[in-house]
């Protein structure tokens, strides 16, 4: 991505640092951590993102099979904390406290299968997901919400 700010298709604002860094403004503050089995009826459709990016900022879709994915742990987060995760490893979020969390994520390298996410089996995906649905006047908006405590009139 190059643009400097983007509406995320996991429900996150995405701000490009220097640095291979981006801030992240979210809701999160538990992170579950999950074992991916791979199986012919798993419960979960995995998908790849790779190739080139759509017109709304996102990447295709590519199925990449089924699995199940059993919890395998839970860490909290708190305020001012750092945490890291493994490429490849999937966890999810939960929120906490006042539901504003802002994090900033470094990028430590390249990773040869590309990004993967999940979905239930019986769900379809919002493939065609528009990272450009907002602008970015209303995405400072909600960066300033977070880091601030209030709202910004652009």
């Amino acid at each position: 991505m190059t643009d400097k700010i983007t509406l995320h298709g996991l429900d996150f604002v995405q701000v490009q640092l220097e640095g291979n860094q981006r801030l992240h403004v979210w809701h999160p503050e538990l992170n579950h951590c999950f074992k991916m089995e791979r199986c012919d009826d798993g419960a979960y459709m995995l998908f790849l993102h790779e190739d080139s990016r759509t017109a709304g900022g996102g990447r295709p879709w590519t199925p990449d099979g089924r699995a199940n994915l059993v919890i395998d742990g839970e860490f909290k987060v708190a305020a001012r904390n750092d945490y890291n995760t493994i490429a490849y490893d999937y966890h999810a979020t939960t929120p906490g406290g006042d539901s504003r969390v802002a994090t900033i994520m470094t990028k430590r390298g390249e990773y040869p299968a590309g990004a993967h996410s999940t979905c239930t089996f019986s769900a379809q995906p919002d493939t065609d997901f528009d990272r450009y649905q907002w602008s970015p006047a209303q995405l400072w908006e909600i960066v300033a919400d977070v880091m601030l405590g209030h709202r910004v009139t652009p």
